[in-house]
């Protein structure tokens, strides 16, 4: 391909990441299962949890697992593809910026966008982790580990559930610039750099936070909701009841 080819390319394939990335199946499913609109019920959020919640728990492990492929299936198709290698930026190697690695950031920001902003749903979608999880996989798994690990203390600490997914993330954001350890994938493909790493996980922290913006609001207000220390999920401002 040429220059011009690899820029048109750069900007197709953002654009068809989101259309994948906007498939709503937390909200067929439960259309498909119950006649319901999901955006109605619950907690009001097109994803797997609130799927499981109005139409039981199968249907939404398949639903999480569904938008975790969205991500997944992307990533893959954009790292098979040979586009340009060449740096773009960087005068030393640490920070160098190839096409290829601008596309693959594009469309990793591009299909969490569309599963938070679905055009087919008027876009009103979910909260996209599952889909950045199946972006991380790839990634780099280990760092998808940390993340993991994180969100569970700081959901353990807290008590709160939704604030502690977005918060994770500014654990691995610096680790993600100097991690040195890659899945075997990634090297053979050339995506081997910390520093696109680490932009990799800043471009899934910017494309998710506005839908968690009104979850710290509320968990300043008293209103967010939380784990209870018997169990359940209980709203903040119940808590001197609860406990």
């Amino acid at each position: 391909m040429t220059l011009l080819e690899h820029w048109v390319w750069a900007i197709i394939c953002p654009i068809i990441a989101y259309f994948i990335g906007a498939i709503p199946f937390s909200y067929i499913i439960t259309k498909w299962q119950t006649g319901d609109d999901l955006r109605n019920f619950g907690n009001k959020n097109v994803g797997g949890l609130n799927v499981m919640i109005r139409t039981g728990f199968n249907w939404g492990i398949l639903a999480g697992f569904l938008d975790f492929a969205k991500g997944l299936v992307c990533v893959i198709v954009v790292l098979a593809i040979p586009f340009n290698d060449s740096a773009l930026v960087g005068a030393d190697k640490f920070w160098e910026i190839s096409i290829h690695n601008l596309i693959y950031i594009l469309v990793a920001a591009f299909v969490l966008l569309g599963h938070n902003y679905p055009i087919y749903l008027k876009f009103k979608g979910g909260r996209g982790i599952a889909a950045a999880t199946g972006l991380l996989v790839i990634a780099n798994p280990i760092i998808l580990l940390i993340y993991v690990i994180s969100m569970m203390i700081i959901g353990v600490i807290t008590r709160y559930v939704r604030p502690s997914q977005f918060l994770a993330l500014f654990v691995i954001i610096p680790i993600s610039f100097f991690f040195p350890i890659f899945p075997p994938w990634i090297v053979l493909v050339g995506m081997d750099s910390s520093f696109i790493l680490g932009l990799l996980v800043i471009g899934i922290s910017i494309a998710i936070f506005p839908k968690y913006l009104q979850s710290f609001i509320d968990m300043f207000k008293g209103k967010e909701w939380r784990v209870g220390k018997t169990g359940g999920i209980i709203l903040a401002e119940e808590k001197s009841s609860e406990e």
